[in-house]
């Protein structure tokens, strides 16, 4: 997209046959730069729909209007319209979508290079303040842990070993679990945010998505340096729901350290039980 410098030059340049003044010129950049910022936050296509119906409500004249929107066409900013309502997904929907939702389950699958994996997947549970992970080897839970972010608390019960630990929960954890790689609404901000490109569409698990990728390595909430980052998230045309979020990470150490991770089958608006969020921890469990 062309700078505010850029854009002031090519208004004022503009060689159109309409019969304007200094001040509605005036009107016109500080309408065209409006538009500029807007579709900068929010790409989306209800963006410019809605400073479209500004700028023809607004008190300057219907030909210093269509310089307006002529101005907005040679700068190529209606390719964000053109892609938005031909895939069907309004990503600033789905940020409201998302955070509106009471509660959500999902599958996380993770391999870290040069560590054996000690579980297969783990199911994760998130509440607005709470969080659970059961990490399951087969079929089998092997761990638990607990999250709860207004106590600032922690606990893990391993459950091969029949052993649990209970703890204040650490900054390191906080950034971790509520940040944006365990928290998917947090995912859908973060892109957002980033420059990232459309993937167009395709079908997951019987669902047609769109899918959007960032290669932004300061995206989500990392403990470590980052050389190479891939992030891509799927959304469902039909419901406005992530469907599927995967991160490919390489670490910039000596170590090079190799995460891929899946995030997927996805319960969105669950009504959590708050008894699911309590450690309940056996009497023969023995504290770490």
């Amino acid at each position: 997209m062309r700078s505010t410098e850029n854009i002031e030059k090519l208004v004022k340049n503009l060689d159109l046959d309409i019969d304007t003044n200094a001040q509605t010129d005036q009107v016109v950049l500080s309408e065209l730069l409006d538009t500029q910022k807007k579709l900068i936050k929010q790409q989306s296509a209800y963006a410019l729909l809605n400073i479209r119906r500004k700028i023809m409500k607004s008190p300057i004249t219907k030909l210093a209007a269509a310089a307006v929107i002529i101005a907005v066409v040679v700068l190529g900013l209606f390719e964000f319209i053109n892609s938005d309502i031909s895939s069907g997904v309004i990503w600033a929907d789905v940020v409201n979508r998302v955070q509106a939702s009471r509660g959500v389950i999902y599958r996380n699958r993770a391999t870290l290079s040069g560590r054996p994996a000690d579980s297969d997947y783990s199911i994760a549970y998130l509440s607005d303040t709470k969080s659970r992970h059961d990490f399951y080897k087969g079929d089998t839970i092997t761990r638990s842990f607990y999250c709860d972010f207004d106590a600032k608390t922690e606990a893990w019960l391993t459950h091969s070993e029949k052993k649990y630990k209970q703890d204040a929960m650490s900054e390191q954890t906080i950034q971790e679990q509520h940040g944006a790689w365990a928290s998917p609404d947090r995912w859908i901000q973060e892109f957002l945010s980033r420059d990232y490109k459309n993937l167009g569409q395709k079908t997951i698990d019987g669902e047609l998505c769109e899918g959007i990728e960032t290669t932004d390595p300061t995206f989500g909430v990392s403990t470590f340096p980052v050389e190479s980052l891939v992030a891509r998230v799927w959304v469902s045309v039909k419901t406005g729901y992530p469907v599927m979020l995967e991160g490919d990470i390489t670490s910039a150490d000596d170590d090079k350290m190799h995460i891929k991770g899946t995030l997927d089958q996805f319960q969105w608006d669950v009504e959590l039980n708050p008894s699911i969020f309590e450690p309940n921890i056996p009497l023969d469990y023995e504290q770490m």
